[in-house]
């Protein structure tokens, strides 16, 4: 089961949950505008969406789903593993949180990779407008 785990969590082996997240991202932006009376095509909102997690990103700030996936759970949990540590000195409990908060964050779901995977394998959906 460890060997499934691991394989999930590589970076090498694409995650359905980012294709996933970046198309619940899509979706609800296009939802947002199409509720609004602008009807955007599939390439556009794309191009809208990625424009918009760019500039949040450049922000400083990450889009992470609520509830904490079990791969981002796991990495809470190896963040303070031998050769895992940034120090091996004593360090205080609060710096120890900021470590494991930032191993979940690294862990989350990438939009940016689920837009790679979907770009790559060409979304196929097709646009709703009239």
């Amino acid at each position: 089961m460890s060997d499934q785990l691991q394989l999930r969590s590589d970076e090498t082996f694409p995650h359905q949950l980012d294709r996933d997240t970046w198309r619940i991202l899509k979706k609800a932006l296009k939802t947002g505008l199409s509720d609004r009376g602008i009807c955007v095509g599939d390439d556009e909102a794309s191009l809208i969406t990625r424009f918009m997690l760019e500039q949040i990103e450049k922000s400083g700030l990450r889009i992470v789903p609520a509830k904490p996936t079990s791969e981002m759970q796991q990495a809470i949990k190896k963040a303070l593993d031998e050769g895992k540590r940034m120090s091996v000195t004593w360090v205080k409990p609060r710096t120890k949180q900021r470590w494991r908060y930032q191993a979940a964050i690294d862990a989350a779901p990438s939009w940016r990779r689920g837009y790679e995977l979907d770009q790559a394998a060409g979304s196929g959906q097709q646009d709703e407008c009239d």
